[in-house]
C-alpha cells in the first residue's frame, strides 16, 4: 500500500492521547472486536520501524522497505502532525487485551492504518493507507481496523470522498480496497504521486 498525504511534524502536547485538530478534539483510540488502535506516538518508533523495513510486508507493493531509521522517525513526524493539523492521521493496531491472552492474536504491533487530506486530490479528499505485519495477514486484522476508521464521523465518515493508491498487482491490498467499498477511478484520472504501475481507487 502507498502512502500519499501532506504533512509535517508538530508533535501532540498531551501524550498523543487527544490532539486538537481541524474538526476540534478528536479522541484517538479505537476499540473493535478482536482490535485497539491509537495514534502514532514517539514510543511507537522500533515496532514501526520493524514493519516498515520487513521486506514481507512489501512484498506485493512497489515501495521499497525502509533501510535507516532515521527515515522512519521523519515519516512519524508527519503521521504525528496530521492529527494536530487536520484532526485525522494514523493509527497503530494491536490486539485487544483479551484477544492476547486467550491467544486469538500475537502481542505487539499487528499493522498501521490512516487517513489523511491530500490536497492535491480537491477539498475533502482523504488517502487510505494501511500496512500490515506478515504475522497476521490474511486474518482480517487490516479490514477491521481500516474499517473502523471509515466508519467513524469524525474521520472517514466526514470525507467527500477516500482514495487509496496502490500497485496494480497489489492483489491481496486491491482485495481489501474492495472489501473496503473502494473501485477503481475513471482511467483518465491521474494517479496521485504519478508512479508507473501504480492504480487509484475511490471510496466516495
Amino acid at each position: 500500500m502507498c502512502p500519499v498525504h501532506d504533512g509535517a511534524a508538530v508533535p501532540s502536547s498531551d501524550g498523543d492521547r487527544r490532539a486538537v485538530g481541524m474538526s476540534g478534539a478528536v479522541p484517538l483510540e479505537l476499540v473493535t472486536a478482536r482490535l485497539r488502535l491509537a495514534a502514532v506516538g514517539e514510543t511507537d518508533l522500533e515496532e514501526l520501524f520493524a514493519l516498515h523495513s520487513d521486506p514481507r510486508a512489501f512484498v506485493e507493493d512497489l515501495t521499497d522497505p525502509l533501510t535507516d531509521r532515521e527515515q522512519m522517525r521523519w515519516v512519524l513526524g508527519r503521521w504525528r502532525a496530521s492529527w494536530a493539523e487536520h484532526g485525522v492521521g494514523y493509527l497503530t493496531v494491536r490486539a485487544a487485551d483479551g484477544r492476547v491472552r486467550d491467544g486469538a492474536l500475537p502481542d505487539g504491533l499487528l499493522g498501521v492504518v490512516g487517513l489523511t487530506p491530500l490536497a492535491s486530490a480537491g477539498p475533502g479528499v482523504l488517502s487510505a493507507y494501511w500496512r500490515l505485519a506478515p504475522a497476521v495477514t490474511g486474518r482480517g486484522v487490516a479490514s477491521e481496523a481500516m474499517g473502523a476508521m471509515l466508519s467513524r464521523p469524525e474521520l472517514g465518515g466526514r470525507a467527500a470522498e477516500v482514495v487509496a493508491v496502490t500497485a496494480s498487482g497489489n492483489s491481496p491490498s486491491r482485495a481489501l480496497a474492495a472489501r473496503l467499498g473502494f473501485r477503481p477511478a475513471a482511467p483518465d484520472r491521474p494517479v496521485p504521486g504519478g508512479r508507473e504501475g501504480d492504480v487509484l481507487l475511490v471510496r466516495p
